[in-house]
């Protein structure tokens, strides 16, 4: 019985540090849903809000007004927020779409090449994006501490899968976990 449960905790570290099983789900629900996210509503804090439909601009005002998220609080965001909902645009919206494909069916995808390299520099990228975020939000005096705790939890996930994603990625040849790729040691 002892031994069960160290190989059943064992193939529990192993599904997830490589994007496999439910580690590979997750990924692509994570990605997956971020793709309208990304375009309706991130993007309202940098694109002319002209652009989008009036039902699209009134779930932003909605969410801002009800979670008290300063940040994406229309009309007159702060230039850095901006600045990274632009990289999120111009360089995370095309690795979402590429990540998506790639976790739908993963022997298109070489987990060894170009995949795992895009993985450590968008995992790097956004890790480094939610830092002033999430500090933004914590010192934010106009927003009391259920608030704080619940953009929080809105943006941690931001956070955790794109850290979570690195760690795969550094820690693998072959992200995906493929039979020729040789785990570095831990």
């Amino acid at each position: 019985e002892h031994l069960s449960a160290r190989l059943v905790s064992l193939r529990a570290r192993t599904t997830m540090s490589t994007l496999t099983g439910a580690t590979r789900t997750a990924f692509l629900a994570f990605f997956a849903s971020h793709i309208p996210i990304t375009l309706c509503v991130d993007g309202q804090a940098f694109l002319p809000r002209s652009l989008y439909p009036t039902a699209i601009r009134d779930v932003l005002d909605w969410y801002t007004t009800t979670f008290a998220d300063r940040l994406m609080q229309p009309p007159n965001y702060d230039v850095w927020f901006s600045s990274v909902v632009a990289c999120e645009i111009l360089f995370q919206l095309p690795f979402f779409v590429y990540a998506v494909y790639a976790l739908l069916d993963p022997a298109r995808v070489n987990g060894r090449g170009g995949f795992r390299s895009a993985c450590l520099i968008y995992g790097s990228h956004t890790a480094t994006t939610l830092v002033p975020i999430l500090a933004t939000i914590a010192a934010d005096t106009e927003t009391n501490w259920a608030q704080r705790a619940t953009l929080f939890g809105f943006y941690l996930p931001y956070l955790i899968f794109p850290v979570w994603l690195v760690y795969i990625a550094v820690r693998n040849e072959d992200v995906f976990g493929g039979d020729h790729a040789k785990s570095k040691a831990a």
